[in-house]
């Protein structure tokens, strides 16, 4: 195995016991294991988060739910968006907790609910400004009013999700909690209103009610702005490989597609066993660095699909010398963030993008 994701289990559970500490005490902790716990792995995640104390887990749909279901994990668990309202028997088998935001499935779980003799928990979703699903705050009560008069259903909760929690001193997000806080002061009886992410639940405390929704800190990763003053995180993931190949070439030689790079002088390059296929960006082509046996080194060429070069000049590098591409090594780092910076994106992205055929190694 020579390209790998390295997942520290026990860092996850330090950074929700961290996390916990600077929430409301008596409020409720979702961890968000969506798109496979942000690269992380969903199964393995969702154990060591229960393990820690979450109390509920948060997926996006209902596949990433089944995952679960079918791996003996047995916690409550919200879809957090709509499923096709085909798949209403399987909600309800599986006693998954589903979010609502049209009466049309709303009333396919009621009708499912029956036939089963059961009942189903949903959460209703409010759109307060971030523009992409959910009821609108004017047609929210009627909406409400509406689904609660449908057999074999409970409202369980109340959300929204917000745009710009990352921004302590923007008032957008004020101006979307109020926006919430005034229906869900009208609906005493839902016992579960959550509203705050991972930005909100550090920037904006008012805005934890009863359940926060941690995704990115859970992974030692820090939401835009300055949040690093606030809480002290530890990267859960590494993302590693070997170098498979070595070759000295003189001044002048091209490398890769495009030849986009041309040595200055006598160099060594090393092979890595590692491209966009696996989620190591091709942005990185010619600006990105490893680290190897404790120092860095530059990617040159075009990073291709499943391979990349490094030049390692004259420095002592062997065959099968660890590459660090995210990670510590010899009192070096590479963090998510800074390849964020240069592929000109976030980290979320980041993790999320080393792909499936990337093994996950849990440590």
């Amino acid at each position: 195995m020579n390209t790998y994701a390295e997942i520290n289990l026990e860092a996850i559970k330090k950074n929700i016991a961290e996390i916990k500490k600077t929430v409301t005490p008596g409020v409720k902790f979702m961890a968000v294991v969506k798109a496979n716990a942000y690269g992380h792995g969903a199964v393995a995640v969702a154990r060591a988060a229960g393990e820690a104390g979450a109390d509920y887990l948060g997926v996006a749909n209902l596949k990433e739910a089944l995952e679960l279901r079918e791996a003996g994990i047995l916690s409550p668990v919200l879809i957090l968006t709509e499923s096709p309202t085909s798949v209403a028997d399987e909600i309800i088998q599986h006693n998954l907790t589903q979010t609502i935001y049209s009466f049309a499935e709303a009333r396919a779980l009621s009708e499912e609910a029956q036939k089963r003799k059961r009942q189903v928990r949903v959460h209703v979703k409010i759109d307060t400004g971030m523009g992409r699903v959910g009821v609108v705050p004017s047609e929210a009560m009627a909406f409400i009013a509406k689904v609660t008069s449908l057999p074999g259903l409970g409202i369980e909760g109340l959300f929204t999700h917000f745009a710009k929690a990352e921004e302590p001193e923007d008032t957008f997000t004020q101006e979307q909690f109020s926006k919430f806080k005034q229906i869900a002061d009208r609906l005493p009886n839902i016992p579960l209103k959550h509203s705050a992410n991972s930005a909100a639940a550090l920037f904006h405390k008012v805005t934890h009610l009863d359940l926060v929704r941690i995704g990115l800190m859970m992974y030692g990763l820090y939401p835009l702005g300055n949040s690093r003053r606030l809480i002290t995180l530890e990267p859960a993931l590494a993302f590693k490989t070997r170098v498979v190949h070595l070759k000295k070439v003189p001044a002048g030689t091209p490398l890769s597609y495009g030849s986009t790079y041309v040595t200055e002088t006598e160099s060594s390059i090393a092979t890595i066993p590692v491209g966009y296929a696996d989620g190591y960006s091709r942005r990185l082509s010619n600006r990105g660095q490893v680290l190897i046996r404790g120092k860095r080194f530059p990617i040159v060429g075009k990073v291709s699909m499943d391979m990349a070069l490094v030049n390692v000049g004259g420095a002592n590098v062997e065959l099968g010398d660890e590459v660090v591409l995210i990670g510590q090594q010899g009192g070096q780092g590479i963090s998510a963030d800074e390849i964020a910076n240069l592929e000109e994106t976030i980290s979320y992205e980041v993790v999320c993008s080393i792909g499936k055929r990337v093994p996950r190694v849990y440590k």
